[in-house]
């Protein structure tokens, strides 16, 4: 509304509330620093999201951090990473093995760690093993196989007839040694092949989770060195504009960030032929596998905007009514414009070494919502209610 009044740029310390699960890196309330302009592209605003990381790095922490961030896609985040925030600081990357699946619609991927099967005991494994029966549980992509094997001399150990390696051999062992080749694994590895339905956009995918679960682990018996000072920041870009949840080509699409993003100039075309494929000008910037903030270009065609919330995200007349009049402000000239919000919180428990946003928050809330020192939630009396004009019925008043 702002950027349609005239002002050529804003930022303001807001605070804000979320409806999500808590962790000990989100809290019901927070804090955020946002930052919005017109006629801008995306690299204007990353180059001065960078250099306000630079200053407060150098200032708070005395380190000087290098310009220009890294780049990397969606794409390549999920696909090397397995996920939309990745942590690059160390490799692990997975491996796409299409030789692995004929369906066009599955991805078949490997993750590898280098001396895994020596390094962990049997007894050190089980984490591992519960994170895979945990993401067969929740249907995650409907995964149909996720399986860990160790490599040795003789081959490699747990191919039953219900693995991803089983189908793929076909009872020909010879065949071991080209996939075990394709993904550089050697005797004492460890080795986990998953597979998961390419229609269902990911974030967060099974392999991903099993990297980062094995960075730490691996950090504690001193194989794998990760400096307290290294910051490894990146953009990622080249989101999908929406998001399909369902493994179905006709399944509804939803905003993967929220409705008034711009799809990317050279894929205006599909928004209107084939809107799954659209990627958007969203961007997020990530540090050590920590997402920092995000923002986007927004959209500034109001017939675009309509397009996009009548008939790809299929809302109802109501709740297009409640972003009438911002259909309408786009309808009087707004120009171009995008912007980025910073979790401060995120920022300052980061910069405090804080293990958790409790650490940096004034009357930070309990895994359930509660503030522990204000006592609130708490019941009202009849007097606090009557005050307020309030009543509560135990039945339905009578019309």
């Amino acid at each position: 509304m702002l950027m349609a009044a005239g002002f050529d740029r804003y930022y303001q310390v807001a605070r804000c509330f979320r409806d999500e699960d808590l962790r000990a890196d989100r809290q019901p309330e927070f804090t955020q620093v946002d930052i919005e302009m017109s006629f801008v592209s995306k690299e204007d605003i990353q180059n001065v999201l960078e250099g306000l990381i630079q200053r407060v790095w150098s200032r708070i922490k005395g380190i000087e951090i290098k310009v220009p961030f890294r780049r990397i896609t969606f794409a390549e985040a999920t696909s090397k990473y397995g996920s939309d925030k990745p942590d690059t600081r160390f490799g692990l990357e997975i491996v796409q093995t299409p030789q692995l699946t004929a369906d066009v619609h599955t991805i078949a991927e490997v993750l590898v760690i280098p001396g895994g099967a020596q390094s962990f005991s049997t007894k050190e494994l089980a984490p591992f093993a519960d994170l895979i029966r945990t993401s067969q549980a929740n249907g995650e992509s409907k995964v149909r196989n996720k399986h860990m094997h160790k490599i040795g001399d003789q081959g490699a150990t747990g191919i039953s007839k219900a693995t991803l390696l089983a189908r793929w051999l076909q009872g020909d062992n010879a065949r071991l040694s080209d996939v075990l080749d394709s993904v550089s694994a050697q005797p004492g590895d460890l080795v986990f092949v998953s597979e998961r339905s390419s229609r269902v956009t990911p974030a967060n995918t099974t392999l991903g989770r099993l990297r980062t679960l094995a960075a730490k682990l691996l950090q504690e018996k001193g194989v794998l060195d990760i400096s307290a000072d290294r910051f490894d920041f990146l953009w990622v870009e080249d989101f999908p504009l929406f998001t399909r949840i369902v493994d179905d080509d006709k399944a509804q699409l939803s905003a993967t960030h929220h409705p008034f993003t711009a799809p990317i100039k050279n894929d205006l075309p599909l928004l209107y032929t084939d809107p799954a494929k659209v990627r958007g000008q969203h961007y997020d910037l990530v540090l050590n596998g920590v997402e920092l903030g995000g923002g986007s270009i927004r959209v500034h065609d109001p017939e675009v905007q309509e397009h996009i919330f009548e008939n790809i995200l299929c809302l109802s007349p109501q709740v297009r009514a409640s972003f009438g009049h911002l259909v309408t402000a786009l309808g009087h000239g707004c120009p171009p414009h995008g912007g980025i919000a910073l979790g401060l919180d995120r920022l300052v428990a980061i910069l405090t070494d804080s293990v958790s946003l409790r650490d940096v928050i004034a009357f930070p809330k309990s895994a359930n919502g509660r503030d522990l020192f204000m006592h609130a939630p708490a019941p009202a009396t009849p007097e606090q209610l009557a005050e307020y004009g309030i009543a509560v019925c135990k039945t339905p008043p009578a019309h």
